[in-house]
């Protein structure tokens, strides 16, 4: 697939069809992702497929079904959130986003090496290998998209158990969780957005 038809393709998608990703795809998906730029050139990333539905329950403390999501957990999540509209979101998108570590036919979960622990880094430059990883995961996405498969990016609210469970080294953090498939229903379509709104020449 050309370049810029991937760029446009990509969208995020939660709800999979039960076809099985193929490996070859699902192979050529990861190596796009090593060809990201790297910010000490060795590429200190980590991908980890759990495929298996009782792994994933067990290491994402999932139940069987989205019922088992209840009201108090989701309202717990939401409570925070800084209006209605942002709230209800999360109403909607929380149970959904369980929904789809379950169902989806592959579930990455990309690690990267920190030299720093979050909680000490003091500058942009020490997270320069945060950065790294996604444009790794970037890549990643856009790969799916020339591969007519689809997912999201899922950001985990804490990682101290998701390590552990992952049997991760102590210098490696989870960036992202990425449910990979094909798309059950159509695609939404992509807000527009102005480049020439966006482009600023010499100051803001």
């Amino acid at each position: 697939m050309e370049f810029y038809e991937a760029v446009n393709k990509r969208r995020s998608v939660r709800e999979f069809q039960t076809r099985p990703v193929e490996k070859g795809k699902l192979r050529r998906v990861l190596e796009a992702g090593l060809k990201a730029p790297s910010h000490n050139h060795l590429r200190e990333w980590e991908f980890i497929l759990i495929k298996d539905i009782d792994r994933r329950k067990e290491v994402f403390k999932l139940e069987p079904s989205s019922r088992d999501f209840t009201d108090e957990m989701v309202n717990e999540w939401a409570k925070d959130a800084p209006n209605e509209s942002v709230k209800d979101m999360y109403l909607k998108a929380l149970p959904i986003q369980r929904r789809m570590l379950m169902n989806a036919p592959e579930l990455l979960v990309v690690c990267f090496r920190l030299k720093k622990t979050l909680k000490e880094c003091r500058t942009l430059f020490d997270l320069n290998c945060f950065a790294s990883v996604w444009a790794c995961i970037e890549n990643i996405l856009l790969a799916m998209a020339a591969e007519g498969l689809y997912g999201v990016t899922k950001i985990p609210y804490e990682t101290i158990s998701l390590k552990k469970a992952l049997r991760l080294p102590e210098d490696y953090e989870v960036a992202a969780i990425i449910p990979i498939g094909y798309p059950e229903g159509h695609l939404v379509r992509q807000k527009t957005v102005s480049l020439q709104e966006k482009t600023h020449h010499d100051k803001w």
